[in-house]
């Protein structure tokens, strides 16, 4: 018999996302002692709507891919606005609950074998750490000067003026960060063997590496656009409308 929503076993469910450890956990069924009971069967346990959940777990466990654009004719303001819906949004719901996880299960078996979660949990804060401020200051500083220039191209009007003088040294700084990140993202990649879960590792465990992939593929995409597409267009802007 296929496996169906509800008849897939909460252990498989767990270990797709960290996404859907947090919904199982809100239902109060356990990834451990649950894992291997279909997903219906732990529901009526906990008085839950089996139905209900497995929806939930299967829109939180819709595979994110690289989204689509005409990111070299898209107007600059329409894509700083995607970036920061589709990134920046993103990073804001999923780092502080890979951080209280990772917190958690580094303070439990943060010393085995050779100190991996100790050693995946120096590296994510690092990376916590830098992400959340190189969003504020993209937020405050740098989309806000790209998007008053977009607007002066429409309106036929001169380059805006910036406090920071031009964007050129705003870019410099977040591709400076993007650089530093990027060398983060390989230290936990090998922290990780890749992103490879031990054979020891529970269904929670899974779900924690498999967010911390796709947390890590975001990153290269949001960088991706940045450095490619938004930066190179944005400088070729600001020079066009300083002629004006």
């Amino acid at each position: 018999m296929l496996a169906t929503p509800t008849t897939t076993t909460v252990g498989s469910w767990a270990e797709r996302s960290l996404r859907a450890v947090l919904i199982l956990e809100r239902y109060g069924i356990d990834q451990h002692k649950e894992e291997a009971l279909p997903l219906e069967e732990a529901c009526r346990a906990h008085n839950a709507n089996p139905e209900q959940v497995a929806a939930e777990l299967e829109a939180a466990t819709v595979e994110r891919r690289p989204a689509a654009g005409d990111w070299e004719q898209m107007p600059l303001d329409e894509l700083t606005s995607h970036i920061v819906r589709r990134h920046h949004e993103y990073m804001k719901l999923e780092l502080p609950r890979l951080r209280k996880k990772l917190d958690f299960m580094t303070a439990r078996h943060g010393e085995r074998d050779n100190s991996l979660l100790n050693r995946l949990h120096e590296v994510f804060l690092e990376i916590q750490g830098d992400i959340e401020q190189h969003l504020m200051k993209e937020e405050m500083v740098l989309f806000p000067a790209i998007e008053a220039m977009a607007r002066a191209e429409r309106a036929n009007a001169g380059r805006p003026a910036f406090h920071c003088g031009s964007v050129q040294g705003p870019i410099f700084v977040m591709e400076h960060e993007h650089r530093m990140v990027i060398d983060a993202l390989e230290n936990m990649r090998r922290i990780t063997n890749n992103y490879t879960p031990p054979d020891y590792a529970c269904p929670n465990f899974r779900g924690v590496w498999h967010t911390l992939q796709e947390m890590d593929a975001d990153l290269v995409e949001h960088i991706r656009l940045e450095d490619g597409f938004l930066h190179p267009r944005a400088k070729q802007l600001e020079a066009g409308l300083a002629a004006n």
